[in-house]
C-alpha cells in the first residue's frame, strides 16, 4: 500500500492533550445531541465509534496539516468523505424519519466536528494563554473519563451506584 512520507515539518500545531480533553467532552455532547435534541438514542457502541472516528481528523491534522497541498487536500477530503459516510451509516441509514430530520442528523456531524475542535482549542488556550500545564488538562480529562464511563454505565445498565 502506498503511503505518503511522514515529515516532521508537515505536522500541525496540535497536541495530544487537546485530543484527550476534547474527546470525553464531545462524547457528552454527542449523547446529549442525539438523546435530547434529535430524540433518537443510539446504541452506546455507536456513540463510541462516532467519537473515535471524529478523533481521526486529529490524526490527519497532526501528521499532515502542513503537507504540500495535494497530499493534505487528498487526505483530508478522503477522510471527510469517509467520516460523513460513516456518520450516515451509523446514525441515519434505515431510520423511518422525515427528510428534514435526516438532513438535521447529517448536519449534526458538522456541529459535532466544530464542537470537538472548540473543546480542543479550549485546552490549547488554557496552556498558551492561561499558563496551565498540559498535565492539568490531562488530569481533568482523566477524571472526566472516569465520570463519563460511570455515567454511561449507569445509563446502559440502569443500575444504581
Amino acid at each position: 500500500m502506498w503511503m505518503p512520507p511522514l515529515e516532521s515539518s508537515w505536522q500541525g500545531k496540535v497536541e495530544f492533550y487537546e485530543l484527550i480533553f476534547g474527546t470525553w467532552l464531545v462524547y457528552v455532547f454527542l449523547v446529549s445531541l442525539w438523546e435530547r435534541v434529535l430524540r433518537e438514542p443510539l446504541a452506546e457502541w455507536r456513540y463510541a465509534m462516532l467519537t473515535f472516528l471524529g478523533a481521526g481528523a486529529f490524526w490527519v491534522n497532526h501528521y499532515w496539516l502542513r503537507a504540500p497541498s495535494p497530499v493534505w487536500l487528498i487526505l483530508i477530503n478522503l477522510y471527510t468523505v469517509f467520516f460523513l459516510t460513516s456518520w450516515w451509516w451509523l446514525t441515519v441509514r434505515g431510520k423511518s424519519r422525515s427528510m428534514l430530520w435526516k438532513l438535521g442528523a447529517m448536519a449534526s456531524a458538522i456541529v459535532f466536528t466544530v464542537v470537538f475542535i472548540l473543546f480542543e482549542q479550549l485546552a490549547r488556550h488554557g496552556v498558551e494563554q492561561w499558563g496551565m500545564h498540559e498535565f492539568c488538562w490531562m488530569t481533568i480529562s482523566f477524571f472526566g473519563f472516569v465520570w463519563l464511563i460511570a455515567w454511561r454505565g449507569r445509563a446502559v445498565s440502569g443500575a444504581a451506584y
